[in-house]
Parts: C-alpha cells; sequence; structure tokens
C-alpha cells in the first residue's frame, strides 16, 4: 500500500474514533531508509491520532532500521514502534536509540515481552492475548510489582501454544483457538486459513493442558 492509500485508510480509522494508529512500513517493492521515513512523516502530518511504527519485515520485505526509528521518534505524532522482526538485538537498538524521548517500544514477539521490559521497552502488542488475555496482561503486572520470578513463568507458560504455529499461520492458529473457546471470530481469508487435523488435535490438547493449570 502506497502513502496515499494509508493517508486515506488512517484518516478512516481516525474517523470511526481510532486510539492509535499501527502503520506497516511500505511493502512488496523494495523501498529504502529515506523513502520509508518520508512515508510516515507525510501520514503523520496528515492525521492527528497517535502512530505506532509497526515493523515486520519478513511479510513487508522492507525493514524499518534502527536508526530510521530513531528520526521517527522526533515526529511528535510518532509514539511508538511495534518490532515483529523476531530479532531481539534490532528491537534493543529501538530502545536504545530512543532513550529520552517520549516513546514506547513494543515487541510484536509474544514471547520477547519480559525481555523487552527488561531492557527498557514498554512491553508488547500480543497475538495470543485474543486466546490468553490475562496471561498475557499479567506478565507485565507481575513485571511492575517487581515480581520477575512470576513474570518469568507468565512469559514461559506461552511457549506450547506459540508451539501450535508450526500447524498453520498464527493468525490462523489464534482464530482457531478463540473459536474453539466459544468465539465466533471467523476465518482468515483463504488460502492463509487451513488447520491439519494433526494440526487441530495438538491445540486442544494444549489448550486443555492450558486451562488445567488456570491459564485465561
Amino acid at each position: 500500500i502506497g502513502t496515499k492509500a494509508t493517508i486515506g485508510q488512517s484518516l478512516m480509522a481516525q474517523s470511526l474514533g481510532a486510539d492509535v494508529l499501527s502503520i506497516i512500513a511500505p511493502s512488496f517493492a523494495a523501498a529504502s531508509q529515506n523513502e520509508i521515513y518520508e512515508h510516515y512523516r507525510t501520514i503523520a502530518e496528515a492525521v492527528k491520532t497517535p502512530i505506532v511504527l509497526y515493523n515486520i519485515p519478513a511479510r513487508t520485505g522492507n525493514a524499518i532500521a534502527p536508526a530510521t526509528v530513531a528520526r521517527l521518534s522526533r515526529i511528535d505524532m510518532i509514539r511508538g514502534a511495534k518490532d515483529s522482526s523476531g530479532n531481539f538485538d534490532n528491537m534493543l537498538q529501538y530502545i536504545e536509540l530512543t532513550r529520552g524521548v517520549d516513546f514506547s517500544v513494543l515487541s510484536g514477539n509474544d514471547s520477547l515481552i519480559l525481555w523487552n521490559l527488561l531492557a527498557g521497552g514498554k512491553g508488547g502488542i500480543a497475538g495470543c492475548a485474543n486466546v490468553y488475555p490475562r496471561t498475557m496482561a499479567s506478565i507485565y503486572d507481575l513485571f511492575a510489582a517487581g515480581d520477575l520470578a512470576k513474570a518469568r513463568e507468565a512469559q514461559d507458560s506461552i511457549r506450547p501454544f506459540r508451539n501450535c504455529f508450526k500447524f498453520g499461520n498464527p493468525n490462523t492458529i489464534v482464530k482457531t483457538a478463540a473459536a474453539l473457546l466459544g468465539y465466533p471470530v471467523g476465518k482468515c481469508r483463504a488460502p492463509f486459513n487451513s488447520v491439519s487435523e494433526e494440526g487441530l488435535e495438538a491445540l486442544k490438547r494444549v489448550m486443555a493442558e492450558n486451562e488445567a493449570k488456570g491459564m485465561r
């Protein structure tokens, strides 16, 4: 999606009352870091809603470099970055280069939320929270309370569920799990919407084990 189309979508979300705009990096065509900077700067000048940069290079083909995040963090309407690269050092550099600025670095990888907090980040935007909202929120709550051992337990507890991601698109696994909990959220768009019988059984088994542990 180009800059103009992204502005249109952002203004629509803003008109509907969105509190924050999570804006993915440009995709498909390779973009230079200056082009990525100009993309976000132009959008930030067109909206009146806070923006969170969304770095997920495995899906877009374009990574938002730490130095670019540092530049963008100086723009008033850009308030944070979600890093879904899975590269902890990349997220760490986001944190290091935006210290002293009113800017939140968030983990887009659910398994790195506690490590983000320990490094000085602000937490995460968690896909697993669609299935285990209380467990995911407790990672932050326990960290804030100074109970690092319990925070580590909460962080580790989602590993079996995340291991089920090998059976399909992670979004499909999350939506399937939500449906198993009784929430008719529908399926992902084809063709990213299938789970094998083996995967479904593994997911049901993990969810039953997690329920027995009191995970919610």
